[in-house]
């Protein structure tokens, strides 16, 4: 694997994010100050790769840490609808604060492994990236699940209120046909925003074989803490 930017003055190989030649100083790519944010989820939308390119260009990783909150927040509430669905007795009452906090610092510690993680394999191929890119780039991948949380969230709590998470009765008990549907949905987010950790990191290795491995790997690490939490 390798990613590089060739000088067009002196042909030096410079790292991908690199915005000046490392040999002759000279400009290699366009300067990127800030991450624009509607313009962002626009492109991640329509064109994914050219977004995750500017992101990591970004001298400023704009709102990176709000919406790696709110993606936290979100993969937390779908832990809470897993459980219900195997059967598991949520304490909504008593600790439903408590596993709310668990959640979140468990997939902000998760994020964080899996970009400090990503930086070391990568750099055993000879690709060199930065923590932050790699950390922006991986939470703005996130954003089709932070549609479904401000889009389709409050139309399932307005549907099943809180037995959307805490079943009791199951929410496919009480209305089957939309209980059925919204979970597609949400499937089908998941497998999107899976497209989008393969492009992500196929930006940053040009490796197809890779790419396909780290998005199967950070889907499996998800489901794998969906499972313990809610821990309450």
């Amino acid at each position: 694997m390798k990613n590089i930017i060739n000088c067009p003055n002196c042909e030096t190989e410079n790292n991908f994010f690199d915005q000046n030649c490392r040999k002759c100083s000279a400009l290699i790519r366009e300067r990127v100050v800030n991450i624009d944010l509607w313009n962002t989820i626009w492109n991640i939308i329509e064109s994914p790769k050219k977004a995750f390119t500017k992101i990591i260009y970004a001298e400023n990783k704009n709102y990176t840490f709000f919406l790696a909150i709110l993606f936290s927040l979100k993969l937390t509430f779908n832990s809470f609808f897993i459980q219900s669905i195997l059967g598991k007795d949520i304490d909504s009452q008593n600790y439903l604060g408590v596993n709310v906090l668990i959640g979140l610092f468990s997939f902000l510690i998760l994020f964080s492994l899996i970009t400090f993680s990503q930086k070391r394999i990568l750099k055993n191929f000879n690709i060199i990236t930065r923590f932050k890119d790699n950390f922006a780039s991986f939470i703005y991948s996130s954003i089709p699940i932070l549609i479904s949380f401000f889009i389709i969230f409050p139309t399932q709590f307005a549907l099943f209120g809180r037995y959307w998470l805490f079943s009791n009765p199951s929410p496919f008990e009480i209305k089957p046909l939309p209980a059925y549907v919204f979970s597609g949905m949400e499937i089908l987010i998941l497998i999107w925003s899976g497209i989008l950790f393969f492009l992500l990191s196929f930006v940053q290795t040009k490796s197809k074989v890779y790419s396909i491995i780290f998005a199967i790997a950070v889907l499996i690490s998800v489901g794998i803490i969906s499972v313990f939490i809610p821990y309450l």
